[in-house]
């Protein structure tokens, strides 16, 4: 992707953020670098799930570390942000343009799920929604800008690990959450 094309997605992104900021929850797109913590903690899995793939930084990350026979389905709410990842040309990529939420209509094994929704913003019920989908995963890795929720991931996995990017605008603590050893 050249300097041009990021600038651009960084601007719509921005607008985007000023058009629905309850959905989108953060003023700037993920950085590469918090993209690739999170996806470095995939392991290998075959079945990935992303909730709120945004433009796309998080999802070509993934891509990099997922297995050839593997498969990515990225549940992206916003339509201009699916038109942004549907130019990924990968055929392990399906780009879902729904809430992610209904997601066990279309995936039938939550592997592992991939999360930048901004839960924070979320109501408690909604919170507790996704939760309990990310719950029903053997790993589950969320972006966070604090570590506000860290006990409410507790309630619903047995291990939460913290990773810290700096490197991130804002800085991210990425939890990486499992009901195993894995």
């Amino acid at each position: 992707m050249s300097y041009g094309v990021t600038k651009v997605r960084a601007a719509h992104f921005i607008y985007q953020f000023l058009k629905h900021p309850t959905e989108i929850g953060a003023v700037a797109g993920t950085s590469r670098f918090a993209g690739r913590a999170m996806a470095c903690e995939i392991g290998g899995r075959l079945n990935v799930v992303e909730f709120g793939a945004g433009t796309g930084t998080i999802t070509a990350q993934i891509l990099k570390h997922l297995p050839e026979n593997g498969s990515l389905t990225c549940f992206e709410i916003n339509p201009k942000f699916c038109e942004y990842l549907r130019r990924i040309n990968d055929h392990r990529l399906t780009v879902i343009n729904d809430d992610a939420g209904n997601c066990e209509k279309y995936v039938d094994s939550l592997d592992c799920i991939v999360s930048a929704l901004p839960l924070t913003l979320f109501d408690k019920a909604e919170r507790e929604r996704f939760l309990s989908i990310a719950g029903s995963a053997k790993k589950y890795i969320q972006i966070f800008y604090s570590k506000v929720l860290t006990e409410t991931l507790k309630d619903y996995f047995s291990d939460v690990r913290i990773k810290f990017v700096l490197l991130n605008l804002p800085p991210a603590f990425i939890h990486v959450c499992s009901n195993s050893t894995d």
